[in-house]
């Protein structure tokens, strides 16, 4: 593996966005294990912020850190990725049913409305101004829906989810024209629930849902059952 030239800055960010970058390039494969000490000669830095951008990786669920074992790239099959959808589309579809009935729903409404005008701003150009920022918004405003239901234990299950999502919104949103049709379900979701509409916001939903899963399923055919 070719590493580049690092500045001396913010070692554990840079390392972290190089690790990412191979990850969705597939330089680095699903079940591969990542050597600390290789990455660290290859970038000539220190173990630390390798070990750094590692657990920046695993929030994102890009990487699975096993004690004693190591840290793998993480594997998502066919099996995985219809299973995380029916739930998380049991979840979405059930949080939407909660959302107006609820005592925080101008709360949410403000929020969601907040976060859909950052990933406004950051596609803004036909292209895309921060990418990380539109993946970390795009979670965000479905887990603001998911809160509506202020049920903790149903809300520890999906953020465990979240984990595992994350891997698919990075890849399914490495093409701003795959942004700006998410982008076109959020705008939907979110005027849905600024009318109190639930059924709109109900389909707003599964349509999202369903062009995302479909996505994923697509590449992981392209990338041998793997992603």
């Amino acid at each position: 593996m070719d590493y580049p030239t690092l500045n001396r800055l913010d070692l554990t960010e840079q390392t972290y966005r190089i690790l990412r970058e191979q990850i969705l390039k597939q330089d680095l494969l699903p079940g591969d294990k990542v050597s600390v000490d290789t990455v660290a000669r290859g970038l000539g830095v220190s173990r630390t912020p390798v070990v750094n951008a590692l657990k920046l990786l695993e929030n994102d669920g890009l990487v699975e850190i096993h004690p004693r074992r190591g840290t793998f790239i993480t594997e998502l099959t066919v099996r995985d990725v219809s299973d995380l959808f029916e739930i998380r589309e049991m979840i979405e579809l059930f949080a939407a049913e909660q959302l107006f009935k609820s005592d925080k729903y101008e709360e949410i409404l403000q929020q969601v409305k907040i976060l859909l005008e950052r990933m406004r701003n950051d596609i803004s150009e036909g292209d895309y101004a921060d990418y990380d920022a539109f993946i970390a918004e795009d979670r965000d405003l479905h887990t603001t829906l998911v809160r509506a239901i202020n049920n903790r234990r149903l809300l520890d299950i999906y953020s465990d989810l979240n984990i595992h999502m994350q891997v698919t919104r990075a890849h399914y949103l490495d093409t701003i024209e795959n942004a700006f049709e998410a982008q076109k379900d959020h705008e939907a979701m979110v005027e849905a629930i600024a009318n109190r509409d639930i059924d709109a916001l109900k389909s707003a939903l599964t349509t999202h849902l369903e062009t995302v899963r479909t996505r994923i399923l697509k590449l992981l055919e392209q990338r041998g059952g793997q992603l």
